[in-house]
């Protein structure tokens, strides 16, 4: 029998020991690889250029008890793929488990800033293109409407950046996220325009997981001027605010939203409960410190929010409780399967205590809806049947 989305995981990963690169890396770099190495406790772990050793930790518990953190291991003990990290065939099976039609499928570990430490940025470049060609032509390929690929954008500079994000538009993904600014720094740089651009043209969403740039605001200084010293004013608000905050305030800051009026962003795994006080207190800081500053903004910091930027978050009840006081139009719900906090494979159980007493067409809308429209998916059409 046909079905159509019911569930979609705004946030999952793609995990997995396959050792993918033979097939897209040139054979001169294949030594400069990701490689998983046996560890004595049982569990595996990552050797990368320019880290130290990477244990697999919280990424690949996929419903197992997190009751440790080393010894967790991407294998059951007959030899099969774990929960979380088989081929496309299997994850599409988990989901059924799961009582889930999709997932946006995050990068792997051989994806994200385990390769930063690769010296040689042609080495680096070349596996982050290595990685987007395997997402794209193997993993999503068999069901790309329920296996929804987020490719990776390398920090080697702008140029780089631009040409990866139209490529990943070639290769069919269905967004793409990164942890620099396009200009492959922690502040936004004009030249950054470009990208913002050029993902507006493609019609390529954008979908940074829990921030992008750097994280946290450096503390105030006498030197500070200007617009550096009230992105910092604007974002430092009581320390307990998520490290997407400081990212908002950089882009309200630098005026990216009234330059590009139809751009979105759609951070994941930033959870919603601490939205109510945290968007207060941005509108609050700005009307106190914009005279200051001599920076008018032409709407409220919670407007541009509420018109340019998507959440995802996990297992937090409280987003739906609030959900009077939150932008509900711009909330996905994630399993965020198969790391640590995911809800896999009672996801079902927790979508009942999260949603408890919301109106239908709120609990369709969060499931569902927002996540057909920011990534562009057909919501009427019957989806990719799993395997026998």
């Amino acid at each position: 029998m046909s079905r159509t989305y019911q569930v979609i995981s705004a946030d999952s990963h793609l995990e997995t020991s396959e050792n993918f690169w033979p097939r897209y890396l040139p054979q001169k770099y294949l030594e400069r690889a990701p490689r998983l190495v046996a560890l004595e406790d049982g569990g595996e772990g990552w050797l990368v250029e320019g880290q130290p050793l990477y244990h697999n930790s919280r990424i690949i518990f996929g419903g197992r008890k997190p009751i440790r953190t080393s010894g967790v291991s991407y294998f059951n003990d007959d030899g099969s793929p774990a929960p979380g990290t088989g081929g496309p065939a299997q994850r599409l099976r988990e989901q059924d488990e799961d009582g889930i039609d999709a997932e946006v499928l995050f990068p792997s570990v051989q994806g994200t800033r385990l390769i930063w430490g690769i010296s040689d940025p042609r080495v680096y470049l070349a596996l982050v293109q290595g990685y987007n060609d395997f997402l794209a032509k193997e993993f999503c390929s068999l069901a790309p409407d329920r296996l929804l690929g987020v490719g990776v954008i390398p920090i080697s500079g702008i140029d780089d950046a631009v040409r990866e994000l139209e490529r990943c538009k070639e290769l069919g993904l269905k967004a793409v996220t990164f942890h620099t600014f396009p200009n492959g720094g922690g502040t936004p740089k004009p030249e950054d325009d470009r990208f913002w651009k050029t993902a507006l043209d493609l019609q390529m969403p954008l979908a940074p997981h829990i921030t992008f740039g750097d994280a946290r605001p450096p503390p105030p200084t006498a030197a500070m001027r200007g617009k550096e010293n009230f992105t910092v004013h604007l974002g430092g608000l009581s320390g307990g605010e998520p490290d997407c905050i400081y990212c908002i305030s950089q882009l309200l800051v630098d005026r990216v939203f009234d330059r590009f009026p139809d751009l979105r962003f759609m951070f994941a795994e930033t959870n919603a409960g601490w939205m109510p006080f945290t968007f207060y207190m941005l509108d609050d800081k700005y009307d106190i410190y914009r005279g200051a500053f001599n920076e008018e903004f032409k709407k409220r910091p919670t407007e541009y929010i509420n018109e340019h930027l998507y959440f995802s978050f996990v297992r937090d009840p409280m987003a739906m409780k609030l959900r009077e006081f939150l932008p509900v139009d711009n909330l996905m719900w994630s399993s965020d399967f198969p790391h640590g906090v995911t809800s896999f494979p009672e996801s079902r159980k927790w979508i009942d205590i999260v949603f408890e007493g919301v109106p239908g067409p709120v609990k369709r809308k969060v499931l569902v809806d927002n996540a057909v429209n920011f990534f562009g998916l057909d919501s009427a059409k019957a989806i990719t049947p799993t395997p026998d």
